[in-house]
């Protein structure tokens, strides 16, 4: 079946994001929330983030470790008093290598931080439609919704693929892969960009701090899957 240019893939019914088989307090959007409701949700969010926050040395080596060799910054986002997150990391593996993994959007519940669900809705060559579910706060609180990924055209010696959201729970969201390669091509650099606006009331720099850790994680995220490819190491 074709769908918008693309192939349909499973069970036609998917072919809008439905809300996840979640509490109902986690799947309720905005509009619909009572005060008390709203005021419980984000009490429960700003205590999970605040014990994200809460020093510990163990922890604050280990991600000292993982984090070594990522570059990662808030970029000013036009329109928005929320950044984009970014993150840059060289991995060992030729391009040829790391663009399938990025490309592989049905598995990136298998690896991608906090995802509890990725499937492939639709998809005609690079270009797909996904739906997808991530567990934030904690697990306090779920997005969903239906993206848009594709390959776009190169720019240079770089492959880029980027993602934007068709529909969902969330107020807006794009990201992006660049992946240039280096060290004469036996490496790659991996430069990716997100931004999530997730229709919370919450200060716009805790989100902004979030999108650059989500970008952090995203790439030290890959970094591992490619390591843990057949022969790979990173």
């Amino acid at each position: 079946m074709q769908c918008n240019g693309f192939e349909q893939i499973g069970n036609p019914s998917f072919a809008h994001p439905r809300k996840p088989e979640e509490p109902f307090m986690k799947t309720l959007s905005i509009s619909t929330r009572t005060p008390a409701i709203e005021t419980l949700i984000v009490g429960a969010l700003l205590l999970a983030l605040a014990i994200a926050g809460l020093p510990n040395m163990a922890a604050a080596s280990d991600a000292q470790e993982e984090n070594a060799g990522i570059f990662t910054a808030q970029i000013p986002t036009e329109g928005s008093n929320i950044a984009s997150g970014r993150a840059v990391i060289v991995v060992d593996k030729p391009i040829d290598e790391v663009l399938p993994v990025v490309l592989d959007y049905g598995n990136y519940v298998q690896f991608m931080p906090n995802f509890t669900r990725s499937k492939v809705l639709a998809q005609r060559g690079s270009k797909a439609m996904v739906y997808m579910e991530v567990s934030v706060g904690r697990g306090v609180y779920t997005l969903y919704g239906q993206l848009k990924l594709a390959e776009h055209a190169q720019e240079g010696e770089s492959r880029i693929v980027e993602g934007s959201l068709i529909d969902g729970n969330i107020n807006a969201f794009n990201a992006s892969f660049k992946l240039t390669p280096a060290k004469n091509g036996t490496a790659t650099e991996i430069d990716f960009s997100i931004y999530v606006d997730p229709d919370l009331p919450l200060p716009s720099s805790v989100f902004s701090r979030e999108n650059e850790r989500a970008a952090s994680q995203t790439v030290r995220a890959l970094r591992t899957r490619l390591g843990a490819a057949p022969g790979g190491t990173v």
